[in-house]
């Protein structure tokens, strides 16, 4: 962001020392404003002389419309379940009428709109019609021809049938109670809770259907798609499959559920990475972000970060950022609508019918999560312990009722606590405690309501987005305003002057209801002031602020091109993606690069790369990994030939590593990165370090051992040069949080020593700092007898980008030169596989010279070489280009330097 210029008005003052020890004023500007390329910060000092620290408007932050951004997106595709459209049909004429829908996505449409207005965007709107007509098919195109070319909306037709097992069904009746907590082991006839296969598979259609819409319609790179709420999860993973680097913005409306509940769901994995092939994931608050990546790392093994005050994470090769950022309301909608002269004589009614009365309000949907009988319960409470506010407390509750999420049984309680109450406390008047509409209100009505209520009274058990608070605070009169929010509210925390209950608890709520009562009879001064905060807070935090500042970010996010391949039996398939600047190894053309090579050298790192992991491994299955009968007997094949060296590069032990590859003496062996190292064909093992200070291990290993007995399902691995610290079986978040302390312990304690602390996934290791693999290669290259002009080198996680670097940098250009990840993440490496079964098929292809035209190998009796095995006229092809060499490490899609992710254990 780069500062403009300061502009100046009149003159006003600053205060300065003096020698003396008293504050002279000294002349200088008033309303002082800072214009940047996206903000101003506006500065009023105030009247000359006078120190001005009291006025809460005296400093103004806001964001400015940023002149280019709208030029700078060529196209801007909203996704949402329903369009932003009311669509009606004449019952008699079949003639359909349309108009915008101002309440639409949680009643934030005007205000989106406005916000990209102002942002010179116009998008083109994706979703279903709101309508309770079904679209005949031969209407259709005429219908969608309309709405493009008036309101800018593409349909989606979907029949009726579908939406109700969609919508009703999986996503408000398997999704919104789970991801609102309020899901039960149970279901209404006392069985055991059971997931529907089936509407899974009508969610994932639906899903299909929008995907397929969305594709017709993206219309260029530099397109921006931004997919809103949990009906459409599926949505980023299925487009990013067919649309090329493909900028996509989610946005979730609901709360993301503690991993422990969310686990039980059958299809947990498949909707989290959905979600996770967008660019952008937007939460209302840091507890759902929280969540989410709590289930991520539980879930999936994936790790995130914190950097500059964003969160992140790394999957599939790519930067997935997360924002947290609570949705606002229109100021200038309800400012407008508050003006309007037919609000008077709604206002005047409301006001002789509760004359004389403290009004408490509330505007719910008729739904369990709303907390509405936990809050007649707490009323009731309160009227029982106040008699004399009989007839001068009223509350109106307005419950809106929504056809797929009203319970009987949760309408029936509502009602009988209504009435309860009523015939207990009523005053026979004809007045009435509560006052109880069940319907949908309009929008003028709310703002009368608004206008003439003392407070608001909003008690969610649970809740994502609940912008009534929003609404009130801007919409009430002077001297009002008082807030009484559940805890479990999700905007009760931004607005400062809210009284915060726990619904559950009566009692408490009870006293907050006479406290608020009390102060509005009292007209007590500072809920004014309160009030003007708060104001202050929902206009600065508009619905329009949220999407530009959404926006802008998914803008400056970068998005790795991904080029669509079809191979094999997978021609079939969607595809399987590759990206630009990480390239899968083809084996055709190391097959290649081998035959025609004089000296070739192969490093292979061995947990994870040789040998397979498992997520849930175990301190035995750790121990006992080995690499399978065909890998090892490939292993030796490769070794026997005298052209070819081979080193295996792991941190294990020695012992462990000779039995794991039957003791080949052709083999090289490089045990804990490389302290112990055996050539070819030698029994001996050499140490890269003489007389190294070890002294520190003993420190290492007490740290360590007071770690393990505080953290359940963690060991200690104990080596001649280094400890390691196991905590893959432990709790994912704690093992992680014990890593993370542990790490700033050692690194604190053995700074006097020459050693480094290294991390990965589910281990913490720390080993000699002049000892890695990186140096370990360059012994190894020392001792060849000639330079290899054939170097290929695999390894999954850390320990092994120092070999990948060392190859990258020291390498001669000429040199047939193929360093390979194993898992599609950031590296140094070139070239990337999927898995270690394919480092194994790899081995296959160079020992049997399997090859995808098919070559048989000769008899067993022929004395021949292994790259003899390749037909000359296959040798003869051109071998594809290297990507191009770096002096440095990669950088990833986010534009940090590449490093290779915690994503296996040790290199062992």
């Amino acid at each position: 962001m780069t500062p403009g210029p300061i502009t100046t008005d009149a003159a006003a003052g600053v205060g300065v020392d003096t020698m003396d020890g008293t504050m002279k004023w000294e002349l200088f500007e008033e309303n002082r404003t800072l214009t940047t390329r996206s903000g101003q910060m506006i500065v009023n000092d105030g009247e000359f002389g006078k120190w001005n620290d009291t006025d809460e408007g005296r400093v103004k932050c806001f964001l400015t419309p940023d002149e280019g951004f709208g030029d700078a997106i060529e196209s801007l595709v909203i996704v949402l379940y329903r369009l932003p459209i009311i669509a009606k049909r004449d019952a008699t004429t079949g003639a359909w009428s349309f108009k915008w829908d101002d309440d639409a996505l949680y009643l934030t449409s005007t205000g989106l709109r406005k916000g990209l207005e102002q942002l010179k965007v116009a998008p083109l709107w994706v979703g279903i019609l709101n309508s309770d007509d079904e679209v005949p098919r031969q209407e259709r195109e005429g219908v969608a021809d309309r709405l493009l070319e008036e309101f800018n909306c593409v349909p989606v037709f979907i029949p009726h049938d579908t939406l109700k097992q969609f919508y009703q069904g999986f996503c408000k009746g398997t999704l919104w109670p789970l991801f609102h907590m309020v899901s039960s082991a149970t279901d209404h006839t006392e069985h055991t809770t059971r997931f529907d296969d089936r509407l899974w598979r009508v969610y994932m259609n639906v899903n299909r259907m929008f995907r397929d819409k969305v594709v017709e319609v993206y219309d260029g790179d530099r397109a921006l798609i931004w997919v809103h709420d949990y009906h459409l999860m599926l949505l980023p993973q299925a487009s990013r499959s067919r649309l090329s680097g493909v900028k996509i913005g989610f946005f979730l409306h609901i709360p993301w559920p503690s991993s422990e509940v969310y686990r039980v769901l059958p299809w947990r994995n498949e909707l989290l990475k959905g979600m996770l092939s967008a660019t952008l994931l937007g939460f209302h608050l840091f507890d759902y972000a929280r969540h989410f990546l709590s289930a991520c790392v539980r879930l999936l093994n994936l790790e995130h970060e914190a950097n500059r005050g964003s969160l992140g994470l790394e999957y599939d090769g790519r930067h997935v950022m997360l924002r947290v950022s609570h949705i606002g309301v229109d100021p200038e909608r309800f400012s407008e609508g508050l003006s309007a002269p037919s609000l008077t004589d709604r206002v005047a009614e409301f006001k002789e019918r509760f004359a004389d009365c403290t009004v408490l309000g509330a505007v719910d949907d008729l739904d369990l999560i709303k907390g509405i009988a936990l809050k007649l319960m707490g009323f009731q409470r309160y009227l029982d312990s106040a008699p004399k506010m009989r007839g001068k407390v009223v509350l109106v509750q307005v419950a809106i009722p929504k056809a797929a999420r009203v319970k009987e049984s949760v309408r029936n309680e509502i009602r009988e606590l209504v009435a309860a109450i009523n015939n207990k406390h009523g005053d026979g008047s004809g007045r009435r405690p509560v006052w109880y509409l069940e319907e949908s209100i309009s929008f003028e009505s709310r703002l009368a309501l608004y206008s003439i209520m003392d407070a608001l009274v909003v008690t969610p058990i649970r809740d994502g987005l609940n912008l009534i608070p929003y609404e009130y605070i801007v919409s009430t009169s002077e001297g009002k305003g008082q807030l009484i929010l559940s805890e479990f509210t999700g905007c009760s925390r931004a607005l400062s002057s809210a009284e915060r209950v726990n619904p559950w608890d009566l009692e408490k709520l009870s006293n907050v209801l006479d406290m608020v009562v009390q102060k509005a009879i009292a007209a007590a001064p500072e809920v004014e002031l309160k009030r003007r905060a708060d104001k202050a807070y929902v206009s600065a935090h508009s619905s329009q602020q949220w999407a530009q500042s959404f926006l802008h970010d998914l803008k400056e996010a970068s998005e790795p091109a991904q080029v669509v391949v079809k191979v094999g039996p997978l021609a079939g398939l969607p595809g399987v993606l590759a990206y630009d600047e990480f390239t899968l190894l083809n084996r055709s053309a190391v097959l290649r690069a081998y035959k025609a090579a004089k000296r070739r050298l192969f490093l292979f790192d061995y947990d994870g790369t040789l040998t397979s992991i498992t997520d849930q491994s175990s301190q035995m299955a750790h121990a006992w990994a080995r690499p399978s009968e065909a890998v090892a007997a490939n292993l030796d094949t490769l070794s026997k030939d005298p052209l070819n060296d081979v080193y295996i590069m792991s941190g294990r032990k020695t012992e462990v590593l000779e039995a794991g590859l039957n003791n080949s003496p052709t083999i090289g062996i490089a045990a804990e990165h490389g302290f112990f190292y055996r050539k070819k064909n030698s029994k001996e093992w050499q140490r890269l370090l003489e007389d190294a200070d070890l002294s520190w291990m003993e420190l290492t290993l007490r740290i360590m051992l007071m770690y393990t007995d505080r953290t359940d399902g963690s060991y200690v691995e104990q080596k001649t040069a280094g400890i390691v610290w196991h905590y893959l079986d432990a709790d994912r978040e704690f093992g992680s949080w014990q890593a993370k302390e542990m790490r700033d312990h050692l690194e604190s304690l053995l700074t006097p020593f020459s050693v480094q602390v290294v991390s990965g996934y589910g281990w913490l290791q720390v080993r000699m700092a002049a000892m890695n693999k990186g140096v370990m290669v360059e012994t190894i290259l020392q001792d060849m007898p000639e330079p290899p002009d054939f170097v290929l080198c695999c390894g999954d996680d850390r320990t092994d980008e120092d070999m990948f670097t060392y190859l990258d940098t020291h390498l001669d250009p000429s040199v047939k030169q193929f360093t390979c990840t194993v898992g599609v993440k950031p590296s140094n490496a070139r070239y990337y596989l999927h898995s270690s079964n394919e480092v194994g098929a790899l081995l296959e292809t160079l020992v049997t010279g399997s090859y995808p035209r098919g070559v048989r190998p000769r008899g067993r009796g022929a004395s021949i070489s292994l790259a003899d095995l390749v037909p000359d006229d296959e040798g003869s092809s051109s071998t594809p280009p290297m990507p191009q060499r770096t002096n440095g490490p990669r950088t990833s899609a986010s534009g940090q330097k590449r490093r290779g992710l915690a994503s296996s254990l040790p290199s062992q």
